[in-house]
């Protein structure tokens, strides 16, 4: 029997640990042979899904949805929901695009970033003047985008600062008292 030395020891327990934040997945996105693949979605809905989440949670001093790789995570919430549900989004991208072409002559994903928020500002400012189907939508693939980002180690490590490695005594939760229904004791 070989004996190894501590350095060996540590870089054999470290790789499996590195491994996933060099794949290129979505920490909630299970590995697939290869890279990522959509596993739902076709590649233009992945381009137009991944400018669309972009603009919902753009980089700033903190990574975007882009980086955060929130298409991924899209896809594959997709991939596991009902068919119904299902449907309904991927007719939701097609609405985003006919919309698109409608007031700018392009599908979403050509348009440039201005029109892109311009048109997702009129979904957001006006809804009752918008399609229901569209409005449902942008509703799914906000709160989908939401999920995804803060469920990415982008999110978790930059933005929220969580580095996995702490250990709660008490968790008093939120404590903003327009987020509760009841009195938040200090």
């Amino acid at each position: 029997m070989r004996s190894i030395d501590r350095r060996e020891a540590l870089r054999a327990l470290g790789a499996p640990a590195v491994v996933p934040l060099l794949s290129h997945f979505h920490p909630a996105v299970p590995q697939q042979e290869g890279g990522w693949k959509p596993l739902l979605l076709a590649d233009g809905e992945v381009e137009t899904i991944a400018q669309l989440a972009e603009r919902i949670i753009p980089a700033t001093d903190t990574p975007g949805a882009r980086q955060a790789l929130v298409h991924q995570y899209i896809d594959f919430a997709l991939s596991r929901a009902e068919p119904e549900r299902r449907a309904r989004f991927r007719d939701g991208l097609a609405w985003l695009d006919r919309r698109a072409r409608a007031l700018f002559g392009s599908p979403f994903a050509a348009l440039d970033a201005a029109r892109q928020d311009e048109l997702l500002g009129r979904l957001a400012a006006s809804p009752s003047s918008e399609e229901p189907a569209g409005v449902a939508f942008f509703a799914a693939a906000k709160q989908l985008t939401v999920d995804g980002y803060y469920r990415s180690e982008a999110a978790m490590t930059r933005e929220l600062g969580f580095e996995g490695r702490t250990f709660l005594a008490e968790f008093k939760g939120c404590t903003h008292p327009e987020h509760h229904a009841f009195e938040v004791e200090d």
